[in-house]
């Protein structure tokens, strides 16, 4: 829609300068200074013609309302879609996620099954393995022990052999006051006739005394076997004996030992066994030095450490905390260096 617009103001308007005039008829010129201000109303009148930026407006508002509508459109598109695929990424994120866990899974299943398959057959053939070891051991024991029963048996025979033959007469006496003892009150001779008793004793005296007769046979036929085996096995070991006597060496197991202070200073020590006679220290240690140290052999390296550990372990062997640490430390020294023989 047009207008008008009107203005008014008063404007200042500042004017100087100066003006040369004659005077008395020109036979002198006097120059003038002038200044002033005049002021002017001014009356703007404007006209503003807006028909055309309205029908611009409406236009554009129209296109806006447009591209509002299709923009709200796409957003609810946009939305949907969004919506749509975010459910669908997630479905198969979900999915994918849960495949992946099944089949670790799985794969563990599977392994851990074959691991217990492979436990399985080992503690069988383990089990199998005890089994024979124990009826080997089983075996072997009823071996040992009967064959030390036999031996403690004949030990026990032989031990009764000897005490009867040192105490032979009052063995004899208690027999005969028992078989005596057992007659009068403990066989049929009670019930039997009087006029049959002197009969019956005479026999049963008799048949006793040959009974006694024959372990005593046995008994001096054993105790003959056992010398003659016992001289025999003294000729034996007699025989197998060099009586001579020979010139030899012995050894006997010396330690050097060097050790180095914080000033590296190397100190040298000698020890021997007490059993010993004092030996020159110097003269020893003069003699390693002038020899070449080499490493052993992996059969004597094996020997040592055996050796080494037995004894750590049987001077060590309370199972309290001390002599534990005490041990583990010496057997990490022994690890972490190198044995040297000359």
């Amino acid at each position: 829609m047009s207008y008008r617009q009107s203005f008014s103001k008063r404007i200042a308007v500042h004017y100087s300068g100066s003006k040369t005039v004659s005077v008395a008829e020109g036979q002198r010129s006097v120059t003038v200074n002038y200044s002033g201000t005049e002021y002017e109303d001014v009356q703007v009148n404007i006209d503003v013609e807006t028909t055309p930026f309205d029908h611009s407006i409406t236009q554009c508002n129209n296109t806006v309302n447009v591209l509002t509508g299709a923009v709200v459109a796409t957003e609810t598109a946009q939305i949907v879609t969004i919506d749509k695929n975010a459910k669908k990424i997630g479905s198969t994120i979900v999915d994918g996620f849960f495949k992946t866990i099944r089949s670790e899974i799985s794969q563990q299943i599977s392994e851990l099954s074959s691991r217990m398959d492979a436990t399985l057959m080992h503690l069988h053939e383990m089990a199998k393995r005890c089994v024979a070891k124990q009826k080997q051991m089983e075996s072997d024991y009823s071996n040992i022990s009967g064959r030390y029963l036999k031996i403690f048996a004949d030990l026990n025979t032989e031990l009764s052999n000897r005490v009867f033959e040192i105490d032979k007469p009052a063995f004899v006496f208690k027999k005969q006051a028992d078989t005596q003892h057992s007659r009068s009150s403990e066989n049929d001779l009670v019930s039997v006739a009087t006029i049959f008793a002197a009969e019956d004793g005479n026999l049963q005296a008799r048949i006793s005394a040959s009974v006694a007769k024959k372990r005593a046979l046995d008994t001096i036929l054993k105790a003959n076997k056992f010398l003659v085996k016992q001289k025999c096995l003294n000729a034996t070991i007699n025989n197998s004996m060099l009586e001579e006597s020979l010139a030899a060496l012995k050894y006997s197991p010396v330690c050097y030992l060097e050790t180095q202070n914080e000033h590296s200073q190397i100190d040298k020590s000698m020890f021997q066994s007490n059993y010993l006679p004092k030996m020159q220290t110097g003269t020893l240690i003069d003699g390693l030095q002038g020899r070449e140290w080499k490493n052993p052999s992996v059969e004597n390296s094996t020997q040592i450490g055996r050796y080494f550990y037995a004894e750590v372990s049987r001077h060590y062997s309370d199972g309290n905390v001390h002599s534990t640490r005490v041990r583990e430390n010496i057997i990490n020294m022994f690890d972490m260096n190198r044995i040297r023989v000359l």
